[in-house]
């Protein structure tokens, strides 16, 4: 976890080398999806129960709420620490606790301690062939998966997101105390299973289909392999799934009920080729087919030593029945599929573990120490690229979306801040995207920092700022880069302003990167000019002007 924060503070050892660099996020990729929790964490922090998406101003019922970041803002209320420390510090305990479970579910299934020791760091560490010259590329999705998709990677997630990890950590907690239960029989054991249901239908709900699919999967395993349905086993894994549907209809309820939260769900992160999942996972896949041939090749289901544990040919089964499950519930027909990929790679890397702590008894002792730290980092080399990347992108001032930025101008921030002392909650307000005017008179949005940071930092609702938040992003966005260029209509924006309900607007493209002080100079006069905007010259520096609307 020490390790992960070292982009992060090199970030921050950046912030002031220019004034571009004058704030500094502690966000790098997915920061725009961090923006998003940042703002529920302020909410509560602010004295609110539920969270609503503030990056628009569509009515809301408002009875969302996320147990994790509930408990987040409730950490930054009383402690008065920023929404961000929070959520960092939140990273590192997440991630400490999930390494912890992950230990625990070992056990299960590699109880011997040199293997589990391998099957950890393998997990650990491991990625795909992402970082070949061949397949490395700015090409989004087209990309192999570990090159742009954390939830498919242990080591992205532990870099990047609470979220991920609390959602990894209550599915080992799910599979780990089914497992256990299908075992003894224990109904202490079905209710702790259930209660990690219920937490993660709530925090990550469409984790909830991919272990349904999983569990599911192996209960017809077990039965097809003792030839007899295990009445019992059911019965316990249907009482873990009463307690978590508790949570899970609370969510299909308000996706029901809330046209904003269905919207949101609606957006399409569909999953791409499986060639793309095939090279995302790499040498990982051939090492994972080594460790299931390893274990069936024997004459028997050997009985492990530890108390709890899973015969040795079971384990491998069963991480065999995970990942083939896990992998196809991320090509099941919903707008979400990518989503349901979370945890794939915890059984794959394990089985590949397997293969590699079998390898390695065959290794001189002096050398396999060494012959293990090769392997590893063969198998990881993913994930140094991709945090070489972000470190390259804090240098350039640049995140993966190419829309916002790592850093803010400070009058940015301060300007941000003003709105939050002088605004009341409920209120709109629009941090106006940066824009790029072609040749051919063409505008276009470049940069829409500001918007995404808004509702994190000042509580408030925005009109646009989130590619999945905002419903129909694009040209809701779009409208704000109209309202800019000189010749949009007069009455084309007041509409969009009495519309929206806006009532403050935000000019930060005063010493931006598109080095164009032609566009620059024209939306500043079209800001100035209009009768219906009033400078605040309190809240304005050379990085940014806010302007209040006053008769739109």
């Amino acid at each position: 976890m020490a390790v992960t924060c070292l982009p992060y503070l090199f970030g921050m050892m950046l912030t002031g080398a220019h004034p571009a660099l004058g704030w500094f996020s502690w966000l790098g990729y997915n920061l725009d999806d961090s923006c998003v929790y940042l703002s529920w964490m302020r909410q509560v922090a602010d004295g609110s129960l539920f969270q609503r998406n503030l990056f628009t101003v569509e009515p809301q019922v408002g009875h969302q709420f996320n147990v994790l970041f509930l408990a987040l803002g409730l950490v930054a209320r009383f402690t008065g620490a920023p929404v961000l420390l929070v959520y960092h510090g939140a990273r590192i305990v997440a991630g400490l606790a999930f390494l912890r479970a992950l230990w625990w579910l070992l056990g299960m299934v590699a109880p011997k301690l040199p293997v589990r020791k391998v099957c950890f760091l393998t997990v650990l560490v491991s990625a795909g062939v992402g970082w070949l010259p061949g397949q490395w590329r700015a090409s989004g999705i087209n990309s192999p998966a570990d090159v742009w998709q954390p939830e498919a990677i242990t080591w992205l997630c532990l870099y990047l997101s609470p979220l991920f990890l609390v959602s990894l950590l209550l599915m080992v907690g799910v599979l780990g105390w089914l497992l256990r239960a299908s075992q003894t029989g224990s109904r202490r054991a079905a209710l702790l299973a259930g209660g990690c249901g219920l937490l993660l239908g709530n925090i990550h709900t469409y984790d909830v289909i991919t272990l349904i699919v999983v569990w599911v999967a192996w209960l017809l395993v077990v039965s097809v392999r003792q030839r007899r349905v295990a009445v019992r086993p059911w019965l316990l894994s249907l009482g873990a799934a009463a307690l978590t549907g508790i949570s899970s209809a609370h969510m299909f309820w308000l996706v029901r009920t809330e046209a904003v939260f269905a919207k949101r769900v609606a957006v399409a992160t569909l999953s791409p080729s499986p060639m793309l999942y095939v090279l995302g996972y790499g040498l990982l896949l051939p090492l994972a087919l080594g460790g299931l041939y390893l274990a069936l090749r024997r004459d028997a289901d050997e009985r492990p030593d530890a108390p709890g544990a899973l015969p040795a040919k079971t384990a491998a089964i069963f991480l065999f029945t995970w990942a083939t499950a896990n992998l196809a519930a991320a090509y099941l027909p919903a707008p979400f599929q990518r989503k349901m990929l979370m945890g794939s790679h915890l059984p794959i890397a394990c089985l590949a573990g397997l293969c590699l702590a079998s390898a390695a008894e065959r290794v001189p002792v002096r050398g396999r120490i060494w012959a293990m730290a090769a392997a590893l980092a063969l198998l990881g080399a993913t994930n140094v690229r991709f945090m070489l990347r972000d470190t390259g992108n804090f240098s350039q001032n640049r995140g993966q979306s190419r829309i916002q930025r790592p850093y803010m101008h400070a009058g940015e921030v301060s300007a941000l801040l003003w709105l939050r002392e002088h605004t009341r909650p409920g209120e709109a307000v629009q941090p106006l995207p940066w824009v790029a005017i072609s040749g051919q008179g063409k505008a276009a949005f470049v940069d829409t920092t500001a918007a995404c940071f808004a509702p994190g930092l000042t509580g408030r609702p925005v009109h646009a700022g989130h590619w999945g938040e905002t419903p129909d992003f694009g040209a809701t966005m779009g409208r704000w880069v109209r309202f800019q260029v000189p010749a949009t209509p007069d009455a084309e924006r007041r509409e969009l302003l009495r519309s929206s309900g806006v009532r403050y607007l935000l000019f930060s493209q005063l010493r931006s990167w598109t080095a164009d002080p032609a566009t620059k100079d024209a939306i500043r006069g079209v800001l100035t000019s209009a009768p219906y905007l009033r400078l605040q010259e309190g809240a304005s520096s050379d990085d940014a002007e806010v302007y209040e609307v006053v008769e739109p």
